[in-house]
């Protein structure tokens, strides 16, 4: 076990344990998501129907649009703003462990509104410039800037037809998602917790995430996979991921970063 400092001008500094997990503890974290999905079923069924609704709009106005060769990358594109897309079911979960029911999943958001924002827009310039850089790349491998609706098929097919196009392209997606991941997997939890800036946020997800690499390996499959999964079946799926995923986020936080007490401290970080 390790401590992390924050890097502010607060003194005493707030301070977060980070225990070290096991490889399997991921399975327990969606363990937990589903007792919050019992517990709460309504609300975390309609949260995750809207974000299936939105994703499903997307692809819907992309293909109408004629951009329809951009479908395949919007996948990757997903992934980067998914998390953003479940901070209120991270403020639901917040809620629940700390029985505060007199106040709204709004009123819990809205007090570190600005670091949250500021990093939904980070992961919203994420996936624009994802968009963008894999329909560059399909075009400098293909040679298809605008391909007809007849040669557009799925990344699996595009990587059996060109091995360098599979290399470069699965490379790079590779390398951004881990980076994206160590950054992101537990920063968001963290902003809905506790009153925190962005950089420290990201920067304690970043120490925490590496000294926990196994299971937060484990952890990143299981989101790959499940999100695939949500996905594949038309999008349907994604009402039961999604709020699987943001609860299971929050005891992955909880979990991974256990904030200390500050006593004697003139500013209280916690919400």
């Amino acid at each position: 076990m390790s401590t992390y400092t924050l890097s502010t001008a607060h003194i005493p500094r707030r301070e977060y344990q980070i225990p070290h997990q096991n490889m399997l503890r991921p399975l327990v974290w969606l363990k937990r998501g589903f007792d919050d999905m019992l517990a709460m079923p309504g609300v975390s069924l309609a949260y995750g129907a809207a974000v299936a609704a939105v994703a499903f709009l997307l692809v819907f106005l992309t293909v109408g649009g004629s951009q329809f060769f951009l479908v395949p990358f919007l996948f990757g594109g997903f992934l980067s703003i998914a998390p953003i897309v479940s901070v209120g079911l991270m403020a639901m979960a917040k809620r629940r462990e700390e029985e505060r029911h007199d106040q709204t999943v709004l009123k819990v958001l809205s007090v570190n509104a600005p670091s949250l924002s500021l990093l939904g827009l980070v992961l919203l310039f994420v996936f624009l410039n994802w968009i963008m850089l894999s329909n560059l790349m399909f075009g400098g491998f293909f040679h298809e800037v605008i391909p007809t609706y007849g040669s557009v098929r799925p990344l699996p097919v595009m990587f059996g037809e060109s091995w360098p196009f599979a290399l470069v392209y699965g490379g790079i997606a590779l390398v951004l998602a881990l980076l994206l991941f160590r950054m992101v997997a537990l920063s968001l939890p963290m902003l809905v917790d506790q009153k925190v800036d962005v950089f420290n946020a990201i920067f304690a997800s970043w120490r925490a995430v590496g000294e926990n690499w196994p299971s937060m390996l484990v952890w990143a499959v299981l989101l790959f996979m499940l999100t695939s999964i949500g996905i594949g079946l038309w999008f349907v799926g994604l009402v039961v991921v999604v709020p699987l995923l943001g609860y299971a986020t929050w005891h992955a936080y909880r979990d991974t970063l256990v904030p200390q007490s500050t006593a004697g401290a003139d500013t209280d970080t916690s919400l």
